[in-house]
Formats: C-alpha cells, sequence, structure tokens
C-alpha cells in the first residue's frame, strides 16, 4: 500500500473518528429497537447493530494495523459525547422519529461522506481488502436510506411534520459538523479538505433538510478546535 511517510498517523486519526461514530451507530440502533413502531423496523435495526459493531472492529484492525505501536487519544470523543447525549436524550423521550435524524440521517451521512472520500484517497495509494471497503460503504448507505425511508412514510401519513422534523435537525448539525472540523489537522495532513466532506454530507441530507448554505452552520465552540 503506497502510504507516504507521516500519514499512517494521521489515517489512524481519521480511522479513531470513525470507530467512535460506528460505537455510537451500534448504541443508538439497539436503543431504537425497544421503540420501533413495528417488527420490520425492529428486525432492520438489530441487523444495522449488528453491522456497526462489526464496521468498529474493521477500523480498529485497521488503525493496529496502520500504528501498531502508537495509541490515538481523539479530540473527537468530548463532541462524540455531546452527540451522544442528544440521542439518548431523544431516546429517554421515545422520539423514534429524532433519533432517526440524529442516527440514521446525520450520523450515519457524515460517516457515508468520509468513506467514500477516503474510500478514493485508498484506491489511489493501492490499499487492500477494496471488497471488504465497499462492503462498509453499502451497509453505511443501506442504513441512511432506511432513515429517510422511515420520514418520509411518517410524512406521507401525517404522523410527522416538515416543520417538525427540521426543527429537530438544527441541533445535531452544528455538533456533527464541530466532530468533523475537530479532525481538521489530519485531514489536512493527507491533504484532504474537510469542508469538502461537510459539502458531500450537506448534498446527502433530504432536500427538505438542506440549508441553503452549509457553510452558514457554525461549529461549536470548544476549546479543543
Amino acid at each position: 500500500m503506497l502510504i507516504q511517510s507521516g500519514e499512517h498517523t494521521h489515517l489512524a486519526q481519521l480511522l479513531t473518528f470513525m470507530v467512535l461514530g460506528e460505537q455510537l451507530a451500534h448504541d443508538c440502533a439497539e436503543a431504537q429497537v425497544t421503540i420501533a413502531p413495528d417488527h420490520r423496523m425492529k428486525t432492520f435495526l438489530v441487523g444495522q447493530a449488528r453491522q456497526e459493531g462489526y464496521h468498529a472492529f474493521i477500523f480498529q484492525g485497521a488503525i493496529r494495523w496502520l500504528t501498531p505501536h502508537s495509541s490515538h487519544p481523539s479530540p473527537m470523543s468530548e463532541h462524540m459525547n455531546t452527540y451522544r447525549d442528544l440521542l439518548e436524550t431523544a431516546i429517554t423521550r421515545q422520539d423514534f422519529a429524532e433519533t432517526i435524524i440524529g442516527e440514521q440521517i446525520i450520523l450515519e451521512g457524515l460517516g457515508e461522506a468520509i468513506l467514500k472520500r477516503i474510500e478514493a484517497g485508498l484506491v489511489k495509494r493501492g490499499a487492500p481488502f477494496q471488497r471488504l471497503r465497499r462492503l462498509l460503504i453499502h451497509q453505511e448507505e443501506a442504513h441512511h436510506q432506511f432513515g429517510e425511508r422511515v420520514l418520509a412514510n411518517m410524512l406521507e401519513k401525517d404522523e410527522e411534520s416538515y416543520d417538525s422534523l427540521h426543527e429537530r435537525t438544527q441541533k445535531y448539525l452544528p455538533v456533527a459538523k464541530t466532530l468533523l472540523f475537530s479532525a481538521q489537522e489530519a485531514f489536512y495532513s493527507i491533504d484532504e479538505d474537510p469542508q469538502a466532506y461537510w459539502q458531500d454530507f450537506h448534498e446527502s441530507l433530504p432536500t427538505w433538510l438542506q440549508i441553503e448554505s452549509p457553510q452558514a452552520i457554525n461549529v461549536v465552540a470548544s476549546p479543543s478546535i
């Protein structure tokens, strides 16, 4: 694999971001099983939780391969915990629609955008396990699409409104952007622009959740950024 000098550590830092996200997605999907309104959704979420746990395991293995003798304390941990608090509050309220927004729409959408851009770089570097990497992206896409279908169905049945869903989205987006940009040093070190990742993510949102300018969302103030 053609990884340039110094890239191992920065790629490992980005994968640490992915591990944190997959662990949160796993925990959220498990909790969603308990509040999902029908058996079909519960079955999908059981499968998603299993896949998210597998993804975290794969990324942890890749981190050990890239930097076998290093640990990677992550500046993203604090912000991921903030995001986790938002999701856990929605789960406690049994607000299934909001958990879909926070997990399958935003968190999965952001992870999908990151994986696709990292994948392009790994292909150029001749990275191994291309079939496995494509499987992970396909599964992330499926999780995101599941969320879109659930919300579209709720809107069609008038169980939710566009305005209400849009309003609940706004507390997640700034934290998601803060998460992404907390890893900006690692992105820049491998000649990647986190703003391009954010733009890709924004374009993946359902049209009714998109804002006029994705740059207009400010990151959450934090001394670690």
